[in-house]
């Protein structure tokens, strides 16, 4: 399974637990013509760091993942609030963020965006 598909099955599993959140605004490596109604989530890929050795057998993959957030540029419920609670969900999963860049309005798409990175430890 790779990272993205992980992640994504944790999100759905947990999905009540993220308030102002639904499955159909999470999306892998592209956003779908069908995607979010307020807020579209954007699971990506980004390069692992290296694997964990016992014995001489890979014992587990280290592996990241990027969550960019698309929020309409009028958006008037509380982005933090919803960030935190699908950080708390990844978390419980074992899913640890290293950074969160912070809100942007972009210019190109007009809509506020913000970019969390996480690590993963995948068993291999």
């Amino acid at each position: 399974m790779t990272p993205a598909a992980y992640v994504y099955g944790i999100l759905a599993d947990n999905i009540d637990s993220i308030p102002g959140l639904k499955s159909d605004d999470i999306c892998t490596f592209y956003v779908d013509d069908s995607a979010g109604s307020d807020v579209i989530v954007l699971i990506t890929e980004e390069p692992g760091m290296g694997d964990d050795y016992g014995n001489d057998n890979i014992l587990y993959a280290n592996k990241r993942i990027q969550i960019d957030f698309y929020y309409p540029k009028d958006y008037e419920k509380d982005m933090n609030a919803l960030e935190q609670s699908l950080k708390k969900v990844l978390r419980d999963n074992g899913v640890y963020c290293y950074s969160d860049a912070g809100h942007v309005l972009s210019l190109d798409s007009r809509n506020i965006t913000n970019t969390l990175k996480f690590n993963i430890k995948m068993e291999v």
